[in-house]
């Protein structure tokens, strides 16, 4: 009868848990409610066996210190093994990771080689000359055309990118980020600088607070020999007429003049600046409310590549 067990129920929740008789002893013994976990004291007292909560102190005293603890369950979270979603997954990113290396080194690609290599496709196609590593289209087909249309193209990126770099340095260094916007398209690089800051309301004498923007425009021309640029005016369309403006087109192609004239004076090749008003034929934004009207007066500067 050694394996003989007693229904012990639990003080807490009244849950009965078969305890062995030989286990129980005067001394008492310590478990715990398998469903609650409450642990409870079971006592031997005479023929009778005592059961109540176990204090702290008893759990301590009567838990031994070397209780092998209870081994996990093969599917409890520290011996569960990855679920099969994690394989996909980790094999997805190892694939993702090899593209990306992939797409970066394509990035660096040799130009000397990659010329080389559309060089051999177009000789398939009537390129015949070659000339220092790189194939040259001597014919007047379409395939010359469109090679030579590319590399003019390409140039006038370049030359734009450059011109665009340039002036936002001038206009964040110079402080006028907030009064200044630049836009490129196929006409070219055009920078819009709002009428305030190189003139005063109605007047056609240039303001000293704009000098240093044109300053690095006239550096801007000097480096760069393919440049041309257009100045050009622009007013609201508030009518204006006084001695010296009878007119909106007078004021603005004045001011025009006038910033081309200090471009000049500054060292900027004048052989490849233009000066143009417009008055109020071209507003940026409508002139039926004061706040944008205000911003329809600016000179705008055209930058075009030969």
């Amino acid at each position: 009868m050694s394996d003989a067990a007693v229904a012990i129920p639990c003080p807490q929740c009244k849950t009965k848990a078969k305890v062995p008789i030989n286990k129980i002893s005067a001394k008492g013994v310590i478990y715990p409610c398998p469903k609650c976990k409450t642990a409870i004291r079971v006592a031997r007292d005479g023929a009778k066996v005592a059961v109540r909560r176990a204090s702290a102190a008893e759990v301590a005293e009567l838990t031994p210190p070397d209780a092998p603890s209870k081994k996990k369950k093969k599917g409890g979270p520290a011996g569960e093994l990855a679920p099969a979603w994690v394989v996909t997954f980790a094999d997805l990113a190892t694939l993702l990771l090899t593209f990306f290396v992939l797409m970066l080194s394509f990035s660096n690609m040799d130009v000397v080689k990659y010329r080389e290599m559309v060089g051999s496709v177009m000789e398939r196609f009537g390129v015949t000359q070659l000339e220092r590593g790189d194939y040259q289209a001597v014919s007047t087909g379409a395939i010359a055309d469109v090679d030579s249309n590319v590399r003019d193209s390409s140039a006038k990126v370049t030359a734009r990118e450059q011109i665009v770099n340039t002036i936002y340095d001038a206009v964040v260094r110079e402080g006028y980020k907030d009064a200044a916007s630049i836009s490129v398209s196929d006409e070219g690089v055009r920078v819009r600088m709002k009428g305030r800051v190189l003139f005063t309301e109605e007047s056609a004498s240039l303001d000293k607070g704009g000098l240093a923007f044109l300053d690095s425009l006239v550096n801007l021309m000097k480096e760069n020999k393919n440049i041309r640029l257009t100045v050009e005016g622009h007013t609201d369309d508030t009518p204006i007429r006084t001695a010296r403006f009878p007119s909106n087109w007078e004021l603005s192609t004045i001011r025009a003049a006038r910033t081309l004239a200090y471009l000049v004076e500054a060292g900027a090749p004048a052989n490849r600046l233009a000066a143009a008003g417009f008055a109020g034929t071209r507003p940026q934004f409508p002139n039926n409310q004061p706040e944008t009207k205000i911003l329809n007066r600016r000179v705008e500067f055209l930058f075009q590549t030969e």
